[in-house]
């Protein structure tokens, strides 16, 4: 098949980088949020150049290590980051709706109650897991994924810290009127600061977030990333190894999707790397073994690595590229939306447990995908009838775990906190207040309607109050 350019339409992703670029729309819908009576928010570029105007602080632009080490933040910068991270939860979650809905796992019931418990119990984790290895431990954390691939420590996991846990977090509480909004200033602030350390040292270009970069999670350093280059083999579009590629891919993000009970922390995309003949790279993580669920045995039994890496390059031209997002769920979003014509190139890469050394990563040569397919089908077909036979509190409570557990276990296992975690903070343990909001969730429509309204909406993240105290936690039940 000969390579041909989508007609009509000529590369002009790099004008999206330019400073006077507002970039594209993406979707015709607009942002309120706190703003109200100020011109609605739009998506992209634009909606992030928006914010950093509005804000009170420096909080929204390039910031310094020192302004990272410092532990407080101001109640303007927690304002600042409150209505930022609203704008982006709707930005990331509206481009991908429909992935929100499983008809198979009650995804509303089980993301609800693991926010709350995220919002009520991670904030003495992550405070001891900063005593344990101190504030430059964290930035050290967030730097390791600058030489890894098949790494947790993504875009992903690194935004859930304060959009899920802090945001939607006490998005929740409050919706559900168990908080006011002067509750909690205190854990919220152990929240973003985690959050923000984490993502200083793993960009260190001073933004925190890659909608704040238009878009970019361009990582790995790079000699670590030639070490990649250099193994890309040659995909012809539409020939057999384009296919065995693109199956490949297909397969293992469905498998990722289902081992983390249908949700995207299985997935990590970092990227777009310029390549020197022009094309672009992206690196995908997927995370199809993670053995802290009980439901992974069958990916442990098919022979499972912890996670493959796929290195896509596409070329610009022949999808006559208009923009490209890394958003900050780690999925890749181009305009026009179907890159997988236009894919070129690939490698491939097995991570067999979550520390293996990189210099113990195996390279998977495209010709021997069809020896890794069955046993990703395999473990596929045996997690679905497993699923299937679990009754729904079982399925809820199980993506409650991957929610609250996964979403900050990579820094624990680099710290070394994840044991001290367990045993002496009782990770597992499901909070009384959360398991008691178990029977609360389903009434009034309150997962399905109240939570996703307020959410979508922004207008459910109430600001902390002018003059709030910086020292508060919550007082009194009343």
């Amino acid at each position: 098949m000969s390579l041909e350019m989508t007609p009509g339409l000529r590369s002009t992703y790099k004008q999206r980088y330019e400073p006077n670029d507002d970039g594209l729309r993406f979707q015709d819908l607009v942002f309120e949020g706190n703003f109200v009576g100020q011109e609605p928010l739009r998506d992209g570029i634009l909606g992030d150049k928006v914010q950093k105007q509005r804000a009170k602080s420096k909080v929204l632009e390039k910031v310094s290590k020192e302004d990272v080490l410092v532990d407080q933040f101001t109640l303007d910068e927690l304002n600042d980051l409150n209505n930022y991270l609203a704008w982006n939860i709707w930005d990331v979650l509206v481009m991908r709706a429909t992935e929100g809905v499983s008809g198979m796992i009650p995804r509303q019931e089980y993301e609800i109650l693991a926010f709350m418990h995220q919002f009520y119990r991670w904030p003495e984790v992550l405070r001891m897991t900063t005593d344990e290895v101190g504030a430059q431990g964290i930035l050290d954390i967030g730097a390791s994924a600058r030489r890894e691939i098949g790494t947790k420590v993504n875009a992903v996991h690194d935004w859930s810290i304060g959009a899920v846990g802090f945001g939607m977090g006490r998005c929740g509480l409050l919706a559900l009127e168990a908080i006011g909004p002067n509750d909690y200033i205190e854990e919220s602030n152990e929240l973003l600061k985690f959050m923000q350390r984490i993502e200083y040292g793993k960009r260190q270009d001073g933004y925190i977030l890659n909608s704040q970069d238009r878009y970019r999670c361009q990582i790995h350093e790079p000699d670590f990333l030639a070490g990649i280059i250099n193994q890309l083999e040659t995909l012809e579009p539409g020939s057999p190894k384009h296919d065995s590629f693109t199956r490949f891919n297909a397969a293992a993000e469905l498998l990722a999707f289902l081992d983390h009970m249908d949700c995207r922390l299985g997935l990590g995309d970092t990227g777009p790397y310029e390549l020197d003949n022009g094309n672009i790279l992206i690196l995908r993580d997927l995370f199809v073994n993670e053995p802290i669920f009980h439901w992974s045995d069958v990916c442990d039994d098919a022979g499972l690595p912890h996670a493959y890496t796929i290195a896509i390059e596409i070329d610009p031209e022949i999808l006559g590229l208009q923009e490209i997002r890394v958003n900050d769920i780690s999925t890749t979003f181009t305009r026009p939306k179907n890159y997988i014509p236009a894919i070129v190139g690939g490698a491939v890469f097995a991570r067999e447990q979550w520390d293996t050394p990189m210099k113990d990563v195996r390279s998977i040569a495209i010709d021997d995908l069809g020896g890794e397919l069955p046993k990703i089908q395999d473990a596929t077909l045996k997690m679905y009838g497993k699923v299937s036979r679990m009754c729904r509190r079982d399925l809820i409570w199980a993506g409650q775990y991957v929610y609250y557990v996964d979403m900050i276990l990579p820094y624990l296992r680099k710290a070394g906190t994840y044991e001290k975690a367990c045993d002496e903070y009782q990770l597992w343990e499901v909070d009384q207040r959360v398991s008691n909001y178990y029977y609360d969730i389903s009434k009034r429509g309150f997962a399905q309607e109240v939570v996703p309204q307020k959410i979508f909406s922004g207008q459910g993240y109430l600001p902390f109050g002018e003059g709030a105290d910086l020292r508060r936690s919550k007082y009194r039940w009343l």
